[in-house]
């Protein structure tokens, strides 16, 4: 069997010329990515909430909730923040999650009424009575 002489110039890069098509490669399947059973991050967002009350001095103000840092069965404490303005930051509730929360007079009176619904990523004011 006689083998094939190939002729190439001397300027040559050894590419195909452009009229010669270049071979097809096996097309590779774009599947979309399986949906992992884990949920994705949540994102979180500062939410101020802003307690309104004059509480008489030496007095302190809390609050409980049901969503972390929150909890029911003790107070999370506010600060001072001007005349009769108690605030509390939470960094721990996913922007858009609601949940429910209470303020306390040195964690021990409720406000009266309902419990307060608030959505992480607001800011809320409120003014409780007691």
């Amino acid at each position: 069997m006689a083998a094939k002489s190939i002729r190439v110039k001397s300027d040559s890069t050894g590419a195909a010329p452009p009229s010669v098509s270049k071979a097809k490669l096996p097309s590779v399947s774009k599947a979309k990515p399986r949906k992992s059973q884990a949920k994705p991050k949540e994102q979180l967002a500062l939410t101020p909430i802003r307690v309104h009350y004059n509480v008489g001095l030496g007095n302190r103000m809390t609050a409980r909730g049901d969503t972390d840092p929150f909890r029911w069965d003790s107070g999370l404490e506010a600060h001072y923040a001007e005349a009769d303005v108690w605030e509390l930051q939470l960094e721990r509730v996913p922007a858009g999650q609601t949940f429910q929360f209470k303020p306390l007079i040195n964690d021990l009176t409720y406000s009266t009424g309902e419990n307060y619904v608030g959505t992480g990523g607001q800011t809320l004011d409120i003014y409780p009575v007691f």
